[in-house]
């Protein structure tokens, strides 16, 4: 079940764009283009409920389509 928002953030799932963790953080993109940075209780239940909304990663996905980055490799 997708719920949109998770306790203790304040700002819902349609609102993010992508996110990353570090040490204890995680940095999060909201589509406004806003940075919010959240340290959550239970990290892999946050990760996970970010996953299940759609919220990219960035450290498995940089958002560049692979099309443009072969393009950009035959470039140089």
């Amino acid at each position: 079940m997708h719920t949109s928002s998770y306790p203790k953030f304040d700002h819902e799932a349609k609102e993010l764009s992508a996110f990353s963790f570090s040490i204890d953080t995680f940095i999060i993109s909201l589509k406004n283009g806003q940075i919010v940075h959240f340290i959550a209780d239970d990290v892999q239940q946050f990760k996970a409920w970010l996953t299940k909304n759609g919220v990219r990663d960035i450290r498995k996905d940089d958002g560049i389509p692979k099309t443009l980055k072969v393009a950009n490799a035959e470039n140089i």
